[in-house]
């Protein structure tokens, strides 16, 4: 009798340790993983925005770490450990599809009015069929900015509408390179991306790379007029990224190729680059880091004004690029889950509150995520950089950068091994170039055409894509 009495005590004992841990350990409301909420000691914004959701609603939120290395492969292995996050980052609409990890919010945002106060633009960026399967939760806008400042000294009158043409920007580029050698300014800091979205200067009806919603049209002419743009910038040597070796190489530039010397930023930020291409959420530190020295404008895309496209532009616009958060399909609150996601992203009252942790002079890095009068005014009577206001009043004509939202994207655009041999920027050839790899040769000059062919075969290359992705899934989604 005396052992079982023993037994039974230490048996009790032990439940009573469980018991004690098991009231310990914190119980949380949701879980959230993002690769940007640094780490406890800084407590950015991020994770402040948090803490606001935390003691307004009495709730508790679990911060999951995975980091921002490898997050789609940290991100599958949480799920299949069975610890899910209830909000989380992604990558790509693409991973949450095919991998059918999110949770259709139609029901969910169609009674929503701050729902439907979100950019058109990039809200219709999140539909898949009949469903809604992402959140935009950033929001940035690409386009070029202007010193004009240094355009003014170098006596080039501004358009009096702010409304930027194709024409007169490749004018005012190649007036202020015709003298780089001497009087040390360039007009342009690289036309990489200039293939990318002339198209759609050319065309409404064209979107980034051509994508017009259901496919690409890189056969047609205005992306050939695009590659052909690109080419003559550089066989002009009107960029920073064109100069000739013997320009690089003289007392005004070669200071900025040296191994400390900053590149073409610090260039830019001793008023040395007349235009540069960049997103908005780089506008306020230019503006630190040239001490006042000139006035920035942000211009965004200029169209094309001798168009002869049926749905040609009209005014200059902007490229949209987008950040997106996903609700996990099981979560076991959708509700909140939905009513935190929001205050993280576009809830006007969240939107507020990043401005005021901000703190003041500076701006929170993602623009407005609505187009409620009050808290645009709000967020743009402390942004800094003329035009992208501008450019915000024009989103209905914006178009959406396609790595986060179109399927296959990475391989349309890059990987897709095109069976062309090419020779790369570095002297070597590469027998069997990548799409990514043969429309940068032929830009760049490498002695690689875009013939119609070519145009057919690449178009029909990066379209098969987009399908594949697309057939894993679709099936599985009304």
């Amino acid at each position: 009798m005396k052992k079982i009495a023993i037994v039974l005590a230490l048996v009790l004992i032990l439940v009573a340790a469980v018991t004690m841990v098991t009231a310990c350990k914190e119980k949380y409301d949701l879980v959230y993983a993002n690769w940007n909420l640094g780490t406890e000691a800084l407590n950015n914004v991020e994770r402040q925005m948090v803490q606001e959701f935390e003691k307004a609603n009495n709730v508790k939120i679990k911060l999951l770490d995975i980091g921002s290395t490898g997050y789609d492969d940290g991100l599958t292995a949480a799920i299949a450990r069975g610890n899910a996050p209830d909000v989380f980052m992604i990558s790509n609409t693409n991973y949450v599809l095919n991998a059918q990890y999110a949770l259709d919010l139609t029901d969910l945002s169609k009674n929503d009015p701050d729902w439907a106060k979100i950019p058109g633009a990039i809200e219709e960026a999140v539909h898949y069929k009949s469903g809604i399967y992402a959140i935009p939760f950033q929001m940035h806008m690409e386009g070029f900015f202007v010193n004009t400042t240094l355009l003014e000294n170098e006596g080039l009158e501004l358009p009096k509408d702010g409304n930027y043409t194709y024409e007169w920007f490749k004018d005012a580029v190649k007036q202020i390179t015709a003298d780089a050698d001497n009087h040390g300014i360039i007009g342009l800091n690289s036309e990489s991306d200039l293939f990318l979205w002339y198209p759609s200067a050319v065309n409404k009806d064209l979107g980034f790379y051509t994508w017009d919603g259901s496919q690409y049209h890189l056969d047609s002419s205005e992306f050939a007029a695009g590659i052909a743009e690109a080419k003559d910038f550089r066989s002009q040597h009107l960029t920073f990224d064109g100069m000739t070796e013997q320009t690089a190489e003289s007392p005004t530039w070669s200071k900025y190729f040296a191994e400390e010397g900053g590149g073409v930023v610090k260039a830019w930020n001793d008023g040395k680059v007349a235009f540069r291409w960049g997103q908005s959420y780089e506008a306020p530190d230019m503006l630190k880091k040239n001490n006042g020295d000139f006035n920035v404008e942000f211009i965004g895309i200029p169209y094309v004004s001798n168009s002869e496209a049926e749905h040609k532009r009209t005014e200059s616009f902007s490229i949209l690029i987008g950040d997106y958060v996903s609700i996990y399909k099981d979560t076991t609150n959708p509700e909140l889950a939905y009513k935190f996601a929001k205050w993280m992203s576009f809830d006007p009252a969240g939107i507020s509150k990043r401005i005021e942790l901000a703190g003041e002079g500076e701006v929170p890095n993602t623009l407005p995520m609505t187009t409620d009068e009050a808290t645009v005014d709000k967020y743009f009577d402390i942004y800094p950089v003329d035009g992208v206001k501008q450019m915000y009043d024009r989103l209905n004509d914006a178009i959406i950068e396609g790595v986060k939202v179109v399927p296959g994207y990475g391989g349309a655009r890059w990987n897709a091994m095109t069976g062309y041999p090419i020779t790369l920027a570095d002297g070597t050839e590469a027998t069997n170039s990548n799409i990514g790899q043969f429309l940068d040769a032929c830009w760049s000059g490498m002695n690689t055409d875009f013939t119609p062919q070519r145009a057919t075969a690449i178009n029909d290359l990066a379209n098969k894509q987009y399908n594949n992705a697309v057939s894993k899934y679709e099936n599985k989604y009304n």
